[in-house]
């Protein structure tokens, strides 16, 4: 039972009025109650607003940002770029949730990822990122994000996806013949802001902002093509 926890989830106001802490037991023996927990590399907090990872997430980003800029002097351009994509990028990648986390959290973020372009660059820290990222050739991690959902959408709705989550989705039935309605999603009605943070809305929302032709896609290598050119 040492690696067993459990935790009570709810919105700041909810758990701030408890007064009194459940316990558990199993076999008689009490099980911990934690405020975050750690899963796939992912840390998800009690009130679901993906502080706690982002904290432990940048303190990664900021800690490999530091590493090159020591190292940028020794090392070619080219080799420089390819620790980067080795050592920062990934963590931009995995499990982004910068379009889930709220304005701050993302700025939180976004901002590591203009000190890396100054950093690769050798620029100013008043040099505008939008330019270096042109120059880089990257995206900001809110098109990233965008990015990333929609793929998973069109795995989702191809049966390229996990059953959960295909079963999400479902396709708008038109009732007049208009071209932009094709492919479209139902879009569930939100009661809640976590609700609007769920896959299940934001991802419907999401597909039915693309153009026709990306919503048209026959396979996922041509929407990836399509989505790029888009973004």
């Amino acid at each position: 039972m040492t690696k067993t926890e459990f935790m009570l989830i709810g919105s700041r106001q909810r758990l701030s009025n408890l007064t009194d802490s459940p316990t558990t037991t199993i076999d008689n023996v009490q099980i911990n109650q934690v405020a975050t927990a750690k899963s796939l590399g992912v840390t998800i907090d009690n009130k679901l607003d993906w502080s706690s990872h982002i904290d432990k997430l940048t303190k990664k980003i900021a800690s490999g940002i530091g590493a090159i800029k020591r190292i940028r002097h020794f090392v070619s351009q080219a080799t420089l770029h390819l620790i980067y994509q080795a050592i920062i990028q990934p963590h931009f990648d995995y499990c982004n949730v910068c379009g889930n986390c709220g304005i701050t959290l993302q700025n939180k973020v976004q901002k590591l990822q203009n000190r890396a372009a100054r950093v690769l660059t050798y620029s100013n820290y008043d040099t505008d990122a939008g330019y270096l990222f042109e120059l880089l050739g990257w995206r900001n991690l809110s098109c990233q994000q965008q990015i990333q959902g929609a793929t998973m959408v069109f795995k989702s709705l191809h049966g390229l996806a996990p059953e959960y989550l295909c079963s999400k989705f479902e396709r708008r039935q038109n009732h007049y013949n208009l071209r932009d309605s094709e492919n479209k999603l139902k879009v569930p009605l939100p009661r809640t802001n976590y609700y609007k943070n769920s896959f299940s809305y934001s991802g419907a929302v999401l597909w039915n902002s693309l153009p026709r032709e990306l919503r048209s896609a026959a396979s996922l290598g041509q929407f990836r093509r399509l989505i790029k050119q888009a973004f």
